[in-house]
């Protein structure tokens, strides 16, 4: 005689087979999260390391000679004393 599974127990059963599919669910869209935090602290990590435009350094080194104090009245202004 084969004993079947009580109805009870496989309710439990498909209940838990789905709170896994759920699980896996979430830890996919975590790993993604992960990854792409990962290249932004990368492509963060790449910019802080990387050399100054030489040219914006000459700019900046002949601002200090000219004058101590540089004001500009707007943000088109600095650019334009950049050349941005």
């Amino acid at each position: 005689m084969t004993s079947k599974p009580s109805e009870k127990y496989q309710v439990r059963a498909m209940s838990e087979v789905e709170m896994l599919k759920e699980i896996m669910t979430d830890l996919n869209f975590l790993k993604e999260r992960i990854t792409r935090i990962e290249v932004t602290v990368n492509e963060i990590d790449k910019d802080f390391h990387s050399k100054p435009n030489p040219e914006y350094l000459k700019k900046l080194e002949q601002i200090e000679n000219e004058d101590s104090k540089v004001h500009f009245k707007n943000m088109d202004e600095f650019d334009r004393q950049f050349g941005l």
